[in-house]
C-alpha cells in the first residue's frame, strides 16, 4: 500500500506543477503587461519583459527596430482575446504557446507568445504578430510586375 500512497502522491504533485490552466492564467497576465507596455512605446521595458533566452538572440537594436515595424503597421493594441493555447510539460522544461487574437488601431492580428518555465517562473521566449498587414509592406517592397528571383548565374 505505501507504494501507491507514494505513487498517488507523486502524481498529484505532477500534475500540481503542470496544471495548464494556471499556467495559461500566468501566461495571460504577462501578455496584457506586455501590451500595456508595448502601448506606452517604450521598446527598452518590452526588452526586459522577455528572458534572457531571447536576449541572447535579440539584441536590444533589433527589439527597437521590431517595435517601430509592429507600430508603423499594426499601431496600439487595442482589444485582445485568447484564441488557443498549448501547455508542454514534457521531462525538460515546460512551454507554454498563447495565441490571440488582436484588434491593433490599424486592423487585426495573430500574436503568438512563447514562455518557457511555470509559475512565478514564466518567462517570455517568443513574440510574432502576424497580419496582412505585414504582407502588405512585403508587396510595396517589390515594384509592379516583378517577381523576385534569383540572379542566374
Amino acid at each position: 500500500m505505501p507504494i501507491k500512497t507514494v505513487a498517488a502522491a507523486f502524481i498529484a504533485l505532477l500534475l500540481a506543477a503542470c496544471n495548464p490552466m494556471e499556467q495559461l492564467d500566468v501566461a495571460e497576465q504577462k501578455i496584457a503587461q506586455f501590451h500595456e507596455t508595448y502601448n506606452a512605446g517604450d521598446s527598452r521595458a518590452l526588452y526586459g519583459r522577455t528572458a534572457q533566452e531571447f536576449r541572447d538572440i535579440t539584441t536590444p537594436e533589433q527589439m527597437d527596430e521590431l517595435v517601430v515595424l509592429v507600430t508603423e503597421r499594426m499601431g496600439a493594441v487595442q482589444s485582445t482575446e485568447r484564441s488557443g493555447f498549448n501547455v508542454n510539460a514534457g521531462t525538460g522544461e515546460t512551454t507554454t504557446t498563447v495565441t490571440m487574437t488582436t484588434t491593433f488601431a490599424k486592423g487585426e492580428g495573430k500574436e503568438t507568445f512563447t514562455f518557457y518555465g511555470s509559475g512565478d517562473e514564466l518567462r517570455i521566449v517568443g513574440w510574432n504578430v502576424d497580419s496582412p498587414n505585414f504582407a502588405d509592406a512585403e508587396a510595396e517592397e517589390v515594384p509592379e510586375g516583378e517577381e523576385l528571383t534569383e540572379a542566374a548565374e
